[in-house]
């Protein structure tokens, strides 16, 4: 599928790792009054699914609460209100669909309401929470809403795997990650984005030991300073796996992993951290977008920094969720 809708960004801003950080923080510096406003009229819910409680914002259409419904997950220790997240969000209740903002375990400011950790195979959770959101609070119903659902980065792996557990989803991953330990691996040969989640990732453990400070002591966290050897640290001391390769084994999406699964994939062929090889052998069920250049889930296409791929999912949901 093509939408023959040409992405060229303007000069200035063809480098994909300028469209990549701009895109996660160049937005955050002006907000609009328009997005300050969609956020204001959001309700949070806290939503109890498979023994924890994770936090949705939803934004409702005021005269047409009926309209298809669209969930969008967030990128790893992005949240509900990632500039990504918002800007989609918005575009897509202008277009007169519901949406609804996802926030994983701990993500968002969430780290108090579980006492377990997130980790990135924790799936039986969100699958939970989709069929919740798509039977409108009683997931014991087999009707299932026709729904769309979003994902960016991790988030896309993570939609995958929901398109692979509820078939009835529209569902359209951005710039996924497939093989976690090779995306792993990506992040790490960069300065800059190993830094960017290192400090994230360092963040999120001294919230959670500050609201659990009886089961969690990061203190040997704080002193590691690679995406790997945290990550390895956090396998070892806080999770069922036996080391790193066997979680990243629970969520690769490599190979047959997807056989049979429909879904659509966008990606950019100069992403930064998942480099276009990896949705090579993908089923043919999975049709994929290539484009040229957008760096990692950004898209921007003026100094704006308007998202591209806004617009996309805007027109993708529209043909597959309104005829």
């Amino acid at each position: 599928m093509s939408f023959n809708q040409a992405f060229s960004p303007p000069p200035g801003l063809t480098n994909p790792h300028v469209q990549t950080i701009l895109s996660s923080v160049g937005r955050k510096v002006m907000v609009p009054q328009s997005v300050k406003a969609f956020l204001d009229a959001a309700t949070e819910h806290v939503i109890e699914v498979a023994g924890v409680r994770l936090v949705v914002h939803r934004n409702t259409q005021a005269n047409n609460p009926d309209a298809p419904l669209i969930m969008i997950v967030p990128g790893w220790l992005g949240n509900s209100r990632s500039s990504y997240v918002v800007s989609a969000a918005l575009q897509l209740w202008r277009q007169g669909f519901n949406v609804a903002r996802i926030n994983l375990r701990d993500h968002g400011d969430t780290a108090h309401l579980n006492s377990g950790l997130f980790h990135s195979a924790l799936i039986e959770e969100v699958i939970e929470l989709a069929r919740y959101l798509m039977t409108d609070g009683q997931p014991e119903r087999n009707d299932l809403r026709h729904c769309g659902l979003i994902g960016y980065s991790l988030g896309g792996n993570f939609a995958l795997r929901l398109a692979r557990a509820i078939p009835e989803l529209t569902t359209l991953a951005i710039c996924p990650a497939i093989d976690p330990y090779a995306t792993m691996r990506q992040i790490e040969s960069s300065i800059i984005y190993r830094n960017y989640f290192i400090i994230k990732w360092r963040k999120l453990f001294r919230e959670k030991q500050r609201h659990f400070p009886t089961l969690y002591d990061f203190g040997p966290a704080m002193k590691l300073s690679s995406v790997a050897s945290l990550t390895d640290y956090f396998i070892k001391y806080h999770s069922e796996f036996d080391d790193t390769a066997s979680y990243c084994a629970a969520y690769d999406l490599s190979d047959s992993a997807l056989t049979g699964v429909s879904a659509h994939i966008v990606a950019a062929a100069d992403d930064p951290i998942i480099p276009a090889h990896f949705y090579e052998r993908l089923p043919e069920t999975i049709t994929v977008d290539l484009i040229d250049r957008g760096g990692h889930g950004a898209f921007l296409e003026n100094w704006q920094l308007d998202s591209w791929v806004d617009r996309y999912s805007c027109r993708f949901f529209s043909q597959r969720l309104k005829n």
